[in-house]
């Protein structure tokens, strides 16, 4: 269990790492980047290849309070290479921990919503895909469609406009692409929602408007919005702020009784 600079997040937790590209939002994935770089050490000692690590499976019982836990920031629960087997005790360790919530995000939500039907996902499960385009909008119907006391969308890296029917979707999580690439003005001008101007990294005005656009749709639909950077070289590079504010709601928990408030830390009861 690691603590992490997620924004939207208080812990991560990699019971394996590894995965495959899939989609236009991978081409610069920032943990195969770091696994490939430690490739043969004994962190990564294969790599970005699909590692099982079932000595972290013990870590959430660790946490001695209630918290929020990205699971697998270093791979896809739901990539197809993962056996069945693991992915069931993985959920067998989220049902066994109510006192925390678990951020589960995929870019396969066809994968998992197969395995909702075979299996009741926990309350404390959030059921989240990626959208980072319109090539991918086709998630977006299907993450609908899984069994999930809470489903969220991460449009990170935005790689182009969505309107989108955000409805039944309780938070959706905008972001820019960062990296070192984008110090090239070809994949600046494909990937970026920012620029450079008189030497300092700006959102691009045009693309301010891509978040905006979502922001709107997700407040008329109900939900929650957080916008996590502009990004440039460094996530943070250009900043944050949209409109003269941040953007920094949280969901509404599932209402059962068993959450513990420490959990308003990280502000998940904001907009209640």
């Amino acid at each position: 269990m690691n603590d992490t600079k997620i924004l939207w997040t208080q812990e991560t937790w990699n019971p394996m790492s590894g995965c495959q590209q899939v989609s236009s939002g991978c081409a610069y994935c920032y943990a195969k980047t770091l696994a490939e770089n430690k490739r043969g050490t004994s962190a990564f000692p294969h790599g970005f290849d699909l590692t099982i690590r079932p000595h972290k499976l013990k870590e959430p019982f660790a946490l001695k309070e209630s918290s929020l836990i990205f699971v697998n920031s270093m791979s896809d629960l739901f990539w197809d290479a993962v056996p069945e087997s693991y992915r069931d005790q993985i959920i067998d360790v989220i049902e066994a921990t109510p006192q925390h919530q678990y951020q589960v995000l995929t870019k396969r939500p066809e994968v998992m919503l197969e395995y909702s039907k075979r299996r009741k996902l926990p309350y404390n499960f959030w059921a989240g895909a990626t959208i980072e385009g319109n090539a991918v909008k086709d998630r977006l119907n299907i993450l609908k469609q899984v069994k999930a006391s809470l489903h969220f969308v991460s449009c990170e890296p935005l790689l182009s406009p969505l309107d989108l029917d955000w409805s039944g979707i309780n938070w959706v999580i905008t972001g820019g692409e960062s990296g070192r690439h984008l110090l090239d003005p070809k994949k600046r001008e494909l990937r970026s929602l920012a620029m450079i101007e008189n030497g300092k990294w700006v959102p691009r005005p045009d693309r301010e408007d891509w978040v905006r656009c979502i922001r709107d749709g997700v407040k008329s639909a109900g939900g929650s919005f957080f916008h996590k950077q502009w990004g440039g070289v460094l996530p943070h590079s250009a900043g944050r702020t949209l409109d003269g504010r941040t953007w920094d709601e949280f969901p509404r928990l599932p209402d059962t009784g068993k959450v513990n408030p420490k959990l308003e830390q990280v502000k998940v009861f904001a907009n209640a």
